[in-house]
């Protein structure tokens, strides 16, 4: 799949949850998910459970049994005189009152004194509408420490949730009342006044340290209750100033407990953090596609797993943070994950029932021709297909082709059983799902046995193995093996099977062949070869002696013409002896009759050796060597190297012009690096060849003899290394050549592991380039193989 399919792919993954966490955030924008955060608000606080009051806040309350003592509310204002009064022999730190009294009354003198002698009295006030405030009357606010506002603002399920710190530049009561307290103990830190602040309930506002006014009126409280306190007092009768918490539903609590609240969060540092909006908002747009990513690479039992925990995890999630005073919504996230859940599952499935519609329509398209051949004998005919609803057809037509595929794979597994070769098929993990009886008879396995156990080490070795399997994933074509087995020789073969509608590799299918009478075919050939070049090479060296002897005119002298004669029969003598020894030598290495000695050899050695080798010839043909020899020690067998050196040097000299150069140099490719200069006429097309062969191979040395010669057209630069073929045939016998120096050149670099190839331009000159390892190579040959696969390609 290319960059653009993998993108597409990808966009249709996230498509579910993109739009879902768009719509989720409109919503919640909206509003819509209020409900369910307020129901989870609440959750969350009776789940929690509650927390232990600051001991530092008392609550005066206005109850019931103080309504029964002193008469209806409002009350005199003689009475809170007197409460004042008990209060200064308690000595409390503040008293804020959650009441107002905006207007004069006859009583205000006592209250006003009252107030002064409490020295620390925090009085409410009520800002309204259009800059509209009802506060305390002029005479009582002049005496008052300070005044705070007593505004609340509900939820639309009536429970307060937050307060504002100021509103008109009036702090709210609880915030007054900390800052007077911060004047006579020590400082406590108060929250932005400009941002909203959020109530963190406690519990039952019966576990607040509380008092009847009436009891403190009598003084019936110890003054130790009272002493270095924050007392608020304010109304608890019931009706009377109601207020929904969390913990307070029906019944109601007291409007005098929120301040005391707020007074007791920020005594204690506990104030609910709520987690911005923004934030919020970002975590749904970037989870909905992410999670909707993951759900796309699970099987849908998996996805509602997935979806459950997910949930549950969230949850556990915003529990923990609210243990630690953090609020983060919880409806909108769950709604997210399962709406992005639901649908994920049915894109999922309009896309299956999509691609079923595609695939069934391309494979009829392909196959249609058997299957309306068999349409008559089919159990799923093509006219009760097209007599089933549209919706059901892909189904149908799906049975049918998987009918028609089960008779071909019958029909192809009898014909595979009947064939005299072994074949059989596996995965790439070995298992092997296909065997013919042929493969099952030389193996001696079955289907689901896995194929390592039966062919290590009684075929091959575990790294011969290895090697196979790895150029067979990296798609190079695996070396046929001969194998002698009971008797008998056998050719292996591993082919990859590809998927065909992605050519992706799925398997593999291994080959065998009995190759015994071929063999022995080859056997004879061999035999007959040596034979004949045997009985050939007697009778061309006694002639070659007798001619010998005449020349040297001990048996008579002869004309000039004679002479000639004799010259011309020698020759054609040597170039008989030098095609019956190459015959000979190029047979007896091909089939494994002459192997390599090799050694650890200094390479500078060999080259300046064949150079030496070549001088007499090149000084006889008026040819300059040029040797850059490269002193390094390598694995080869240095008579094979010399041989191969010194007949590229040989045909250098011969098509080289008078006066012109021949080059023999040397460069180890693993040091190589782009400005090396020796490398200037190696080609783009080899350096990508190098660059891949390091890829496979520890280290390479490479070696080239240039000319200055003619050049090699190039409809025969495919054909040079193939026996018997020569550029110019009139030209390469009479300089003496027969047609297989290249021959042998190549079959001895293979043997080492490596490769040759040539690079020529008519007019201008050739070069032969020699790749071959530092190391010692894979018996297989797998080096080589690698670079005249990918020189073939050039």
């Amino acid at each position: 799949m290319g960059g653009q399919g993998r993108l597409k792919d990808v966009l249709w993954r996230i498509f579910p949850g993109g739009t879902t966490a768009l719509a989720v955030a409109i919503l919640f924008k909206l509003g819509a998910w209020q409900p369910l955060e307020q129901l989870a608000y609440i959750g969350l606080f009776n789940l929690r459970g509650p927390l232990t009051w600051d001991e530092r806040v008392v609550v005066v309350g206005i109850d019931n049994a103080s309504l029964q003592a002193l008469g209806a509310f409002p009350w005199s204002r003689k009475y809170y005189a007197q409460l004042l009064n008990q209060l200064s022999q308690a000595e409390p730190s503040v008293v804020a009152f959650d009441l107002i009294w905006s207007d004069t009354s006859p009583d205000d003198p006592a209250l006003e004194t009252a107030i002064l002698n409490q020295g620390r009295v925090v009085l409410a006030e009520a800002p309204g509408f259009a800059g509209m405030v009802l506060r305390p009357n002029s005479r009582l606010e002049s005496v008052a420490s300070t005044t705070g506002h007593i505004l609340r603002d509900d939820s639309t399920d009536g429970v307060t949730r937050y307060i504002l710190p100021s509103v008109q530049d009036i702090p709210a009561l609880g915030i007054a009342a900390i800052e007077v307290y911060g004047l006579v103990e020590a400082p406590i830190a108060l929250p932005d006044l400009n941002k909203r602040l959020w109530i963190n309930w406690y519990g039952s506002t019966q576990q607040i340290p509380h008092y009847s006014f009436i009891d403190v009126l009598h003084g019936k409280v110890p003054a130790e209750k009272l002493r270095n306190k924050i007392v608020l007092v304010g109304v608890t009768a019931d009706g009377i100033d109601p207020l929904l918490t969390p913990f307070h539903q029906k019944p109601s609590s007291s409007g005098v407990y929120l301040h005391a609240t707020v007074v007791s969060n920020l005594l204690q540092g506990t104030s609910l953090q709520v987690v911005a909006e923004g934030w919020l908002l970002i975590i749904l747009l970037f989870w909905g596609p992410a999670f909707s990513l993951i759900l796309s690479c699970c099987r849908p039992g998996l996805q509602v797993l997935l979806w459950l925990a997910s949930c549950l995890s969230w949850m556990l999630f915003c529990g923990i943070l609210f243990h630690a005073n953090y609020w983060l919504m919880m409806a909108s996230p769950i709604a997210l994950i399962t709406g992005t859940t639901a649908v994920t599952l049915v894109s999922e499935r309009l896309r299956i029932s999509s691609l079923l519609r595609h695939q069934v329509k391309q494979l009829l398209q392909m196959y249609y021709p058997d299957v309306v051949q068999n349409s008559e004998t089919s159990l799923f005919g093509l006219e009760r297909i097209n007599q089933q609803p549209q919706s059901m057809q892909p189904v149908f037509q799906l049975a049918a082709l998987a009918d028609q595929f089960g008779r071909s794979q019958s029909a192809q597994a009898v014909i595979a059983r009947s064939l005299s070769t072994g074949l059989l098929a596996a995965d790439l993990d070995g298992k092997v799902w296909f065997c013919n009886p042929v493969a099952a008879h030389h193996l001696q396995l079955q289907v689901g046995n896995l194929l390592q156990t039966h062919l290590v080490p009684n075929w091959l070795s575990e790294r011969e193995w290895q090697t196979d399997l790895d150029q067979l994933k990296s798609g190079e074509t695996v070396n046929t093996r001969k194998l002698y087995r009971d008797g008998s020789w056998l050719e292996m073969k591993v082919e990859p099977l590809l998927y065909q509608p992605t050519h992706q590799l799925d398997g593999f299918l291994l080959v065998l062949n009995d190759i015994t009478e071929r063999q022995q075919i080859e056997q004879m050939k061999s035999d007959f070869v040596a034979m004949a070049s045997h009985e050939l090479r007697t009778p061309l060296t006694s002639m070659r002696g007798s001619l010998g002897l005449l020349m040297t005119g001990k048996l008579g002298t002869f004309s000039d013409k004679g002479q000639r004669m004799l010259e011309i029969a020698t020759g054609n003598i040597d170039r008989l002896l030098r095609l019956v020894n190459d015959i000979l030598d190029l047979e007896r290495i091909e089939s494994g009759e002459i192997t390599l000695s090799p050694q650890v050899c200094n390479l500078a050695d060999v080259m300046t050796q064949a150079v030496e080798i070549m001088q007499a010839m090149a000084d006889k043909a008026d040819v300059e060597l040029v040797l850059t020899p490269i002193v390094m020690q390598t694995w080869a067998d240095p008579d094979c190297l010399l041989q191969v050196l010194t007949n590229l040097i040989s045909n250098a000299i011969k098509f080289s012009p008078a006066g012109g150069k021949v080059w023999l140099r040397a460069k180890q490719l693993s040091a190589m690096t782009d400005s090396d200069e020796d490398l200037n006429n190696v080609s783009k097309d080899q350096d990508f060849v190098i660059s891949s062969l390091l890829k496979h191979s520890t280290g390479s040395i490479l070696l080239w003899v240039e000319d200055q010669g003619r050049g090699i057209p190039a409809d025969k630069l495919e054909r040079v290394f193939d026996r018997f073929q020569q550029v110019d045939v009139s030209d390469a016998r009479q300089k003496g050549g027969s047609g297989l120096g290249l021959a042998i050149c190549r079959s001895i670099v293979q043997k080492h592991g490596g490769t040759i190839w040539v690079e020529s331009t008519v007019g201008k000159g050739s070069s032969f380039y020699l790749l071959i390892p530092t190391m010692p190579h894979k018996s297989d040959g797998t080096t080589s193989s690698f670079v005249e696969n990918n020189i073939s390609k050039l």
